[in-house]
């Protein structure tokens, strides 16, 4: 640091002779330039009771080094790290947070995916984390200038908060978001929208800010390929085939992927679940003795004991990429601020490639699909494949007609709609019904609003519930009464809005499994708790009898009675959300519904649309030429729905 020489006033208002102030000037160290992980080796002591007590190694997983530098560089605004479990991940991200509150001071926000995850996990691992490092400890407040959640360090404001709250993600601004286990958080927190955008708000004031956002995946369907650096990468998958957040975020980055050298051909690979290899009719007990990783390159076997080496030499390589047999990595990276890194659990030095195979057989052999995930998410960070029964959207494409939206074919009857509920839109479907219950496609729409406000009700009530399609009124409509059970803004005004029908409109609650298909529940009680006679009544739904109809009808020859049809101008992410859920029964029997797409509106209406058909009768209609007389659906009485709503929703 060079300084004039001549005096300098001070804030005080006094003057120093120019070589006093640079004394005191020179004995004020400038923030060193390290990265997190380096200021961990200098400054960290892992405490008795850790797995690997004393100073901190950060070369032990050096697959988190360039993770934990890039939050460091200039050039990127967002890092996102998946991988799977005992990686060294959450000590990594309490390196980020360390290095920067004891380098360069700055107010930093944690968000984690529950409150009881925060305070009872991540809490004491930060405190932890400011003891062992003396420098950090002698700067943090203590007392009442610090709480469980909000750590004032070097002056500035260190907060803990929950994707579940959207107060606590909007507190204060950073210049440091770090979210942990972004796929176990709530997509939409209390209707605010997303987490990862309302903290990325916070961070807009700050230049320079940088958001931190890690994970292990969750499901979705992605394919490798090979690519002619002679590397397998994963492929970008469409969005809507990968519930996963993180895995989302992740190829919307660099794409970073763990490489390792095989120790026999000396060739770069990147390891997978589908390279460990066992013997066919191996136990758990076996498969974790015996199991090995097969390079792609030339087929060798590797044994556990080379993955230290392995890992020691590994380098991350994005797609297009490739990697010298000195381990130097060739080609440019197209311009991306976001850099997202890849690592496979295999890699872990905390657990042995036998133990993840013995985890695997185990959890495949029970049954059980839930566990299966587990394993597949946390123990090899991949995304986990949902194998249950699901028709594909494209065999569902082929299904459209001649017909067009909006038109009613001449075999259609009678009209049902069924409207799911959510915060911003009422989304609704159309279908037409014949015998058999043979079923058209007519309109699927978005009727956007606050849910908890009137407008969106009367557009609903104005533009399709009153409309008639080729001369044919809607016989029932069925809303969904489940979003946001309990609160007022949603589930009350759809009872309001059905009142209000004159019988058009009933609301309903799904069930993942009850005695009958569907039954109805009196909702309407009188301050002594009698039951008001021809009060509004709540259906309550079998969702699996439902979904299950759908896709079976989806499966079912189109020609064969009680065909499934679709207009020709169908969308092919209408297709993709009625099979956007797929029906995996567990080990226990019971049947359960997995999204493996984030939208599964279009099913859950067509579901709704059934119920409507059955409430209706419509199963029970016969052909007119059938031997048994026919029986007619009982239609409701079809008024003019009260203006009342409009007034008096809000009493």
């Amino acid at each position: 640091m060079t300084l004039p020489t001549e005096s300098v006033a001070s804030t005080t208002g006094r003057r120093y002779p120019g070589h006093l102030f640079q004394i005191l000037a020179d004995r004020i160290e400038a923030p060193p330039i390290r990265s997190p992980d380096q200021w961990a080796n200098a400054k960290r002591e892992l405490p008795r009771g850790s797995a690997e007590p004393g100073p901190f190694r950060s070369e032990r997983t050096p697959y988190m080094l360039a993770p934990q530098r890039a939050c460091t560089n200039g050039l990127v605004r967002r890092i996102t790290i998946v991988c799977g479990s005992q990686m060294g991940k959450t000590d990594s991200v309490m390196n980020v947070i360390g290095a920067r509150l004891d380098d360069d001071p700055a107010p930093i926000l944690y968000v984690g995916p529950t409150r009881n995850n925060v305070e009872k996990v991540i809490e004491p691992r930060l405190m932890a984390m400011f003891r062992s490092a003396a420098s950090l400890w002698d700067r943090v407040a203590k007392g009442k200038l610090s709480s469980k959640t909000a750590k004032r360090v070097s002056g500035v404001l260190c907060r803990l908060a929950w994707a579940g709250s959207a107060s606590e993600l909007a507190s204060q601004e950073a210049a440091l978001g770090v979210m942990d286990e972004v796929d176990r958080m709530a997509f939409d927190v209390k209707g605010e929208g997303s987490p990862i955008e309302l903290v990325e708000a916070r961070l807009s004031t700050f230049p320079g800010a940088k958001l931190l956002l890690t994970s292990t995946p969750t499901e979705g369907t992605v394919t490798e390929s090979l690519l002619a650096t002679g590397l397998r990468h994963w492929d970008v998958a469409d969005t809507r085939d990968v519930t996963s957040s993180i895995w989302r975020l992740w190829q919307e980055g660099t794409r970073f992927e763990w490489a390792w050298p095989c120790p026999d051909c000396g060739e770069y690979f990147i390891p997978r679940f589908n390279l460990l290899k066992w013997g066919e009719k191996s136990t758990a007990a076996q498969a974790r003795r015996d199991a090995r990783l097969a390079c792609p390159h030339c087929g060798s076997l590797l044994e556990d004991k080379h993955k230290s080496s392995m890992n020691a030499r590994g380098v991350y390589v994005a797609p297009g990429q490739s990697i010298t047999r000195d381990g130097d990595v060739v080609g440019e990276l197209e311009p991306n601020d976001h850099w997202s890194f890849w690592v496979s659990g295999l890699c872990s030095p905390w657990k042995t490639w036998g133990q993840r195979a013995a985890d695997f057989l185990t959890v495949a052999r029970s049954g059980d699909p839930g566990r299966v995930q587990g394993v597949i998410n946390t123990g090899f960070g991949e995304l986990y494949r949902v194998g249950g029964d699901v028709p594909d959207w494209q065999d569902v494409r082929k299904r459209a007609g001649t017909y067009g939206s909006g038109e009613v074919p001449t075999g259609g009857l009678w009209l049902t709609c069924g409207v799911d509920v959510q915060k911003d839109r009422l989304i609704y479907e159309v279908r037409a019904w014949g015998y058999g219950l043979e079923s058209w496609l007519i309109e699927f729409g978005e009727l956007w609003g606050d849910t908890a406000a009137v407008d969106v009700w009367t557009s609903l009530r104005e533009q399709v519930l009153s409309r008639e399609f080729s001369g044919l009124p809607i016989r029932r409509a069925v809303i969904d009464s489940g979003y946001k059970p309990g609160e007022e803004s949603a589930d009350h005004i759809v009872y309001r809005f059905c009142r209000d029908s004159n019988g058009l409109a009933v609301p309903s609650k799904g069930h993942d499994t009850q005695s009958k298909p569907l039954h109805a529940a009196q909702i309407d009680v009188r301050v002594d708790g009698r039951v008001v006679k021809k009060g509004l009544q709540l259906w309550h739904l079998d969702s699996d009898f439902f979904k299950s109809f759908v896709h079976g009808r989806l499966r079912q020859p189109i020609e064969q009675p009680g065909g499934w049809h679709l207009p020709h101008d169908v969308t092919e992410d209408y297709c993709q959300q009625i099979t956007a859920e797929a029906r995996v029964t567990k080990a226990s029997g019971r049947a359960v519904w997995i999204r493996i797409r984030r939208n599964n509106h279009a099913l859950d209406c067509a579901s709704l649309n059934v119920a409507a058909a059955h409430m209706l009768g419509a199963h029970m209609m016969r052909r007119p030429e059938e031997s048994k007389p026919p029986t007619a659906a009982p239609t409701p009485q079809r008024q003019a729905p009260r203006s009342s709503f409009a007034t008096n929703w809000r009493r």
